[in-house]
């Protein structure tokens, strides 16, 4: 099996690479300098230094299953969950803005674009995700649902520079007080999605002058666990910490309200 390329990746990297019609084998060829990393301070991959140039995206009911339980294809939706200044990385806090209903963690692939100076949308690669969510918000109030989706969302500290595995076990778990109190597991990939990522990205991307050139967009694919679900809510102190096998990603965001 072929190693997977997995990168930090500053602003600058991803905004030569969308814009110069490689592919990242060659594009990479000779940049081992500090592009490909991202500088001091901004560790979220491909993040620009004015986080408002980025933005966040999720849809939901994508996958086979969720905890285990089958979902049937035709509920897909769609949510706005922000701009770059509501995410975060491995190591850091996820902090809700707001007082919760109740808070709930998906896990699920990411998809990274990066906008081309002709307006169209390069992919970057994937990494692995928390849409961290008020699941609890959006249960018991659905006019508010669009709303419960505006809070953080962790993404791992590296990306994939490859399309999405066939399927990759990932696993879930909350931490209390150093005891974990809930741990799932599921699979990502494109075998375990009732819509192919491609499909996802044109509902969103292909859309004439909605992104401005040199906009990173983080789009979410949709989740296999999730903790609402299982009537698990976050509480403050809790570490959240996801694993995925085919690329060895990984994600651990100690959590406050």
């Amino acid at each position: 099996m072929t190693v997977p390329v997995k990168i930090t990746g500053s602003y600058e990297l991803a905004l030569g690479y969308a814009d110069s019609g490689l592919t990242w084998d060659r594009y990479l060829d000779g940049h081992d300098g500090p592009q490909v990393r991202p500088r001091a301070g901004r560790s979220v991959p491909f993040l620009p230094e004015d986080p408002s140039r980025a933005a966040v995206y999720s849809f939901g009911y994508t996958h086979r299953a969720v905890n285990g339980a089958a979902v049937q294809k035709g509920r897909l939706d769609f949510y706005y969950k922000g701009t770059g200044d509501l995410l975060c990385t491995d190591g850091e806090r996820l902090a809700s803005p707001v007082p919760l209903a109740g808070g709930g963690i998906e896990a699920e692939y990411c998809a990274v674009y990066c906008v081309d100076k002709e307006g169209e949308p390069a992919y970057l690669g994937y990494t692995l995700a928390n849409d961290f969510s008020d699941a609890g918000l959006r249960h018991a109030r659905r006019n508010l649902a669009n709303l419960s989706k505006l809070q953080p969302t962790a993404v791992a500290a590296e990306v994939v520079l490859a399309d999405l595995p066939e399927s990759s076990a990932v696993s879930a778990s909350i931490s209390r007080g150093g005891t974990v109190v809930w741990q799932r597991d599921g699979a990502l990939g494109r075998r375990e999605m009732l819509y192919a990522p491609r499909v996802l990205e044109r509902l969103l991307l292909h859309r004439r002058g909605l992104f401005a050139a040199g906009t990173v967009v983080y789009m979410l694919l949709g989740s296999c666990i999730s903790s609402h679900k299982d009537g698990v809510e976050l509480r403050d102190g809790d570490v959240v910490t996801l694993q995925e096998g085919h690329s060895g990603l990984n994600l651990t965001t100690p959590f406050s309200c």
